[in-house]
């Protein structure tokens, strides 16, 4: 059984090859073009992995895209009945998307010059069970705990569940527009750090600063039951997400996201840094109190997920499971003593899942 896993039309393109359950070949498109967090169709990606397997389009059994369009259909529809004066370009580009994806088929064969000789039906697979799958089923466990935790992906930032044998059942998850992505996104391009993926920067710059406006962010963002799809909830006023949306282009490959916070974040903090002016305390402060409110709400998340499965296993993806300070605490601030974060814990890693 030969399944081909690919992340399209989104940042970190790339593609995976399954071969009778083991992986022979996984990779990102940037890995070729040389563009960093390369956005689009992961042409290259597929055609090295099939390479690596030694087969043809018409070897392959399955195709997974990490996307699927109608995944929680009836919450997107009812958001853009109350919201679509504000959505309309945002929904008109999802739109677009979604039918790139139904068209996915012809793209590959586009990509490998072979009209005609993908014979497998194409699966679209919700991104957030994409992501559970890749970390639990690449992971050493059995049984485990499992969450997914990003910006957003098909209408959701967050899904958690209990994974054993060959099945993850859903517990729980955290719809648009709250998302614990987007709040540290945000604060990442308030700070002075526009590009797709630098978080990373805010988290080291974190470690130079003192939490001192760990009150200022709890008006941010709450913690809510993590029974429900209220594992926490953002403020809203702080940022523009939910009436704009997040607009991604990637012109020569390369995903440019549209700014996320609003004006009342420069009226708590000040004005937004721009990225050529020198980082001061007060950025790195603000930055220790993102990640310090951060660890709280994912704590909060991870400590409900363990009474909820009982499971001392856990395992870890989405974006936000690259937060590798947060990780290094986990055992220390939950009930989970086993942790497995998935390698390709970002976009990438959903080709896998």
């Amino acid at each position: 059984m030969n399944i081909l896993g690919i992340n399209a039309y989104h940042g970190d393109a790339s593609a995976a090859l399954i071969q009778d359950g083991q992986v022979v070949a996984a990779c990102e498109e940037e890995r070729f073009n040389r563009i960093k967090h390369c956005a689009g169709f992961p042409k290259l990606a597929i055609r090295a992995c099939l390479k690596e397997a030694g087969l043809s389009l018409s070897d392959i059994d399955a195709v997974g895209i990490s996307r699927d369009p109608k995944a929680n259909l009836s919450s997107k529809v009812l958001y853009a009945i109350r919201h679509g004066n504000h959505l309309s370009k945002f929904i008109g580009s999802r739109i677009s998307n979604a039918a790139k994806i139904f068209n996915v088929q012809d793209k590959i064969e586009q990509a490998l010059d072979a009209k005609g000789a993908l014979k497998a039906k194409v699966y679209a697979v919700e991104h957030h069970l994409a992501h559970m799958a890749s970390g639990f089923f690449a992971s050493p466990f059995e049984s485990s705990a499992v969450m997914s935790i990003d910006g957003f992906g098909d209408f959701v930032s967050t899904k958690w569940g209990k994974a054993e044998g060959n099945q993850i059942n859903i517990l729980g998850q955290v719809q648009f527009p709250h998302s614990l992505g987007i709040l540290y996104t945000a604060v990442t391009q308030y700070l002075g750090f526009p590009n797709y993926g630098d978080e990373y920067k805010v988290m080291g710059l974190a470690a130079l600063g003192e939490a001192v406006f760990s009150g200022e962010f709890g008006d941010m963002i709450q913690c809510g039951s993590n029974n429900s799809s209220n594992g926490f909830k953002l403020n809203l006023d702080y940022f523009t997400h939910h009436r704009d949306g997040i607009e991604m282009n990637w012109e020569k490959g390369y995903p440019n996201l549209s700014a996320c916070f609003s004006k009342k974040m420069t009226e708590k903090f000040g004005p937004a840094r721009n990225s050529k002016e020198p980082i001061t305390g007060h950025h790195k402060n603000i930055a220790a109190s993102l990640q310090k409110t951060y660890e709280n709400i994912f704590f909060h998340l991870l400590n409900s997920l363990q009474r909820q499965t009982g499971s001392q296993n856990l395992c870890l993806a989405g974006g936000c499971a690259l937060n590798a300070v947060a990780n290094g605490k986990i055992r220390a601030h939950t009930g989970f003593q086993n942790v497995f974060v998935q390698p390709a814990a970002g976009d990438a890693g959903t080709a896998l899942g």
